[in-house]
């Protein structure tokens, strides 16, 4: 414990080696206040780990217990507390002279923060400022000041009324409202918290009802928002001292959705997840502004139902909600759903994954998925670690994939290369895996948008609140589910088949392409995989700020082999504040319709590999010459089928043939890329 008084700050010495960080504190708070009564200029680490990274805090922690005393007189009325503070990420409660007054904002910036000291918190005498966690976090914190004044006096805060409707009916709308100077960085709101809305820097969600937020005199920009299928609603508004404005913004659905409902399966609390910052019902208004309609609830090796808060603040009628769990392991996280409520988890330190997957499906799950499969980064991802050939769809180790879907899109972890997950996927559709792809945001945030990333999936529901969870899990089962970020798709196949289906394609394949995409997104080219293969591209014609609703045709002659087909469609970012995305694109991809060349049942390219190959075998030709005539997602099976049967002491001259070919083919490179080491 950490004991300092304003007697102690007095002293030359003290003052003189503190001086640069006591002035980086005030020149903080110029920008918007006059500087305040330093109550103690120093900066502590706080927590229970060694962290050399701060230049303001010491290395060694001090533990999770700071009191800072000083003198002072009762207040009267509010006053204001400012502080210093870096890499809040779990709760740190603030208590004056035992009284909690409040609890440090989240955030990684080191930033200046301020806080209300309610009337008749401070005393005539001694007072005790208490910095205090329960959960394990390391921060720094300091610069500590007090105001004698409110910090709606400090700012000359007026209050704005925001309202947000439906073009069509008139009706309220929940939303995402975001708050901007007039060059669009979102800025400070305040005063703006009740039970109904969950607040952060600039954003403000709401159910729906008019909202009063306070702000500083200035010139602003207000946006609403309420999901993909919705536009975006802007308006300037000027604040003035005594004046009352109100802001009035009109949405209007731009897109339509008929036999699909909007999922986001990867959803985080920090109520049960333990981190993050959006409380379990500042979640509940998240899901029902950002239009999400089917709420699978994932936190970390708990399972979460949130009905109980979904039916207390009315919201129902919004969306469907789904307990379910990210099971979380040391050799990855599972998205498993449903599961019930309650402290029967799976085993999750079970390190071998089918045992792992059993182990899930056993406590009722019927959908698991795979998450953020190249995360916290491409080589330490659970495809790095277990040595995926992104080229055969092969692995060193890790065993069997028995899991149901991988995330294609998590948009709290995106990949710079919008393709790279799909060329992972690709090779496992090659292998011969039925995986399902999906899209997520894995929001732990108030900020981190959920549902920016999501999965439509086919469902006959026309109420969100009352979806057959079990038709859903059909849906992802079969594959029929389309991934979206920013971009909506779907995708017909011979007037008739869908995702997940099988096609007889010997008369040809006519493919029918729906890209959708709101008037504040811009797709820009579709592309048609046949095997992981490019087979055909097309510009989408978009028109500046209006919506995107076309359709693209595509014909293709009667593939030679089975094939599978999956479409995807790249888009600029969005760089607007209301829905900013993290990497410089936005995307949609189809789930697989598997082409059956000649009639007798779809077989994978693994499958055609192994027929191919005994056909050369039997007509005494070179099965490798034969593999290499072949396109390559069928070439490259054949090869890997062909490698595997050979003893170790073998595979080194069959690796320098390879090479030998390798030369003016790509994916011949990247399969030698990902092979291990010949013995």
């Amino acid at each position: 414990m950490v004991n300092t008084t304003v007697a102690n700050l007095m002293k030359p010495h003290f003052l003189l080696r503190l001086s640069p960080i006591l002035a980086l504190a005030v020149n903080a708070f110029a920008a918007e206040l006059p500087p305040g009564r330093v109550l103690d200029a120093s900066f502590y680490h706080l927590g229970d780990n060694v962290v050399t990274k701060w230049p303001e805090a010491p290395a060694e922690p001090g533990g999770f217990n700071l009191d800072i005393r000083f003198e002072a007189k009762a207040n009267e009325s509010e006053m204001l507390l400012g502080l210093t503070q870096r890499d809040v990420d779990n709760p740190w409660t603030l208590r004056l002279n035992g009284k909690k007054i409040g609890e440090l904002k989240k955030g990684k910036d080191r930033v200046l923060r301020h806080y209300a000291v309610p009337a008749g918190a401070l005393k005539d005498g001694e007072n005790i400022l208490n910095i205090a966690s329960r959960s394990k976090d390391d921060i720094t914190v300091g610069g500590v000041m007090l105001y004698d004044a409110s910090l709606r006096e400090l700012l000359d805060l007026q209050v704005l009324q925001v309202t947000a409707v439906d073009e069509a009916t008139g009706d309220f709308l929940p939303v995402r409202i975001t708050v901007m100077d007039q060059e669009r960085n979102r800025v400070e709101i305040y005063y703006a918290e009740t039970g109904e809305t969950a607040v952060r820097k600039g954003v403000l969600y709401t159910l729906g009802k008019p909202a009063a937020l306070e702000l500083p005199p200035g010139d602003y920009r207000v946006a609403a928002t309420h999901g993909t299928e919705w536009s975006m609603a802007e308006e300037e508004v000027r604040i003035r001292p005594g004046a009352a404005p109100s802001v009035r913004l009109v949405l209007r659905r731009e897109l339509e959705t008929p036999g699909f409902i909007s999922a986001d399966t990867h959803i985080h609390t920090l109520t049960f997840s333990g981190h993050g910052d959006s409380s379990v019902e500042e979640r509940m208004v998240t899901l029902a502004a950002e239009n999400v309609e089917l709420a699978v609830a994932t936190d970390h090796n708990h399972q979460t139902d949130y009905e109980p808060y979904q039916t207390a603040m009315k919201l129902n009628g919004w969306f469907t909600s789904v307990t379910g769990n990210e099971v979380t392991t040391r050799n990855g996280h599972f998205n498993s759903f449903p599961l019930p409520p309650g402290k029967d988890i799976p085993a999750y330190k079970e390190d071998n994954w089918e045992k792992l997957v059993a182990g899930i499906r056993a406590k009722g799950a019927r959908v698991v998925i795979l998450n953020h499969p190249r995360w916290p980064d491409i080589a330490r991802g659970p495809f790095g670690r277990f040595g995926l050939n992104r080229a055969s769809g092969g692995r060193a180790s890790g065993g069997a994939f028995t899991f149901d879907a991988m995330e294609l899109i998590n948009s709290g972890t995106l990949q710079p290369d919008p393709l790279y997950l799909c060329r992972d996927w690709f090779s496992l559709l090659n292998q011969g895996e039925r995986i399902t792809a999906v899209g997520s945001s894995d929001s732990h945030t108030v900020g981190n948008i959920v549902g920016q990333g999501r999965t439509y999936v086919r469902s006959s529901a026309e109420d969100p609140g009352a979806i057959d969870i079990g038709e859903a899990c059909d849906a992802f089962l079969r594959g029929d589910t389309t991934i979206s970020m920013g971009i909506i798709t779907d995708l017909t196949v011979n007037e008739t088949f869908h995702m997940g289906d099988t096609v007889n394609a010997a008369s040809g394949v006519a493919v029918d392409l729906r890209v959708a995409a709101p008037s504040w997104v811009v797709p820009r080219k579709a592309v048609v995989y046949l095997n992981g293969v490019a087979a055909a591209t097309k510009p989408v014609p978009v028109v500046s700020g209006k919506p995107t609703d076309v359709r693209l045709r595509f014909a293709f002659e009667a593939p030679e082999q089975d094939a599978w087909l999956v479409c995807v469609v790249l888009g600029d970012a969005v760089t607007h504040p209301a829905w900013a995305t993290e990497e410089a694109y936005t995307f949609a991809a189809s789930n697989p319709v598997y082409l059956d060349a000649t009639g007798d049942g779809y077989r994978s390219p693994r499958a055609t590999a192994e027929t191919l190959i005994a056909a050369a075998v039997a007509e005494k030709r070179d099965p490798l010459d034969a593999a290499l005539q072949q396109k390559d997602g069928i070439a490259i099976q054949m090869i890997d089928e062909l490698r595997d049967g050979l003893e170790s002491e073998a595979r080194g001259e069959f690796d320098e043939k390879l090479r030998e070919a390798s030369s003016d083919r790509a994916v011949l490179k990247e399969y030698l890329r990902y092979l291990p080491t010949t013995e």
